[in-house]
């Protein structure tokens, strides 16, 4: 179980400046040169989607705090583990007051692939992966004033800089591309360390070659 820490009770500056940092790098990805090839927007969704984990990763050890990221093949949306009042227990909690961390749903028109310890996850399984060793009770309420359980994350980030190892892989749909062209994928890896490393495009299918190692040129 992780420790609990006392919950915030108001923004710090520190916050408020991620905030910031977090809207620049947001803005500066609305419009992307990335020339005239078909993968752009798989490459513009991945480029968004490393940003903000940056920013989560180096946020969990400036603020102490654990984060998270749930993700699917039609969004994604970081979580906090956040101390629950009236129980005293540790539990997940949406972030949605900060710009580039709420939910984000991927544009039409791509395929996404997700990788937890070399189990590739949407190919091969629709299985939950169980990352804590219990389960922890994550809650939101609705309007009718019932608790609506939230799944806990596939990826963490903790206040030690450390992570669990993921890859996630973004393409453009097969029928986008022309014959031509060979199938390319964009994507990032997580390592225990804490370090990521963003790769693309590379040549090969998303799903067959998610965890494989390129030797690319430095």
């Amino acid at each position: 179980m992780f420790p609990v820490k006392n919950k915030h009770q108001a923004f710090s500056l520190l916050e408020i400046l991620i905030a910031m940092a977090i809207m620049a790098v947001m803005v500066g990805l609305i419009f992307p040169s990335f020339g005239q090839s078909s993968d752009k927007l798989a490459k513009q969704e991945i480029l968004r989607l490393v940003a903000a984990i940056e920013l989560v990763r180096d946020q969990s050890v400036i603020l102490n705090r654990e984060y998270g990221l749930s993700i699917d093949e039609e969004s994604y949306q970081f979580l906090i583990l956040d101390e629950d009042d009236s129980s005293k227990k540790s539990a997940w909690a949406l972030i949605t007051d900060i710009p580039g961390l709420g939910l984000h749903e991927f544009p039409e028109g791509l395929d996404i692939n997700l990788s937890i310890d070399g189990e590739n996850i949407f190919s091969s399984s629709n299985d939950e992966i169980e990352i804590f060793e219990q389960d922890v009770d994550i809650f939101e309420g609705d309007e009718d004033g019932q608790k609506k359980k939230i799944k806990p994350p596939q990826i963490y980030f903790l206040s030690s800089g450390e992570l669990n190892q993921f890859s996630i892989a973004i393409a453009i749909k097969s029928f986008q591309r022309s014959v031509q062209e060979e199938r390319k994928f964009f994507r990032v890896r997580g390592f225990l360390s804490g370090n990521l490393k963003y790769e693309g495009p590379l040549i090969g299918d998303l799903f067959q070659d998610i965890d494989r190692e390129y030797e690319l040129d430095e």
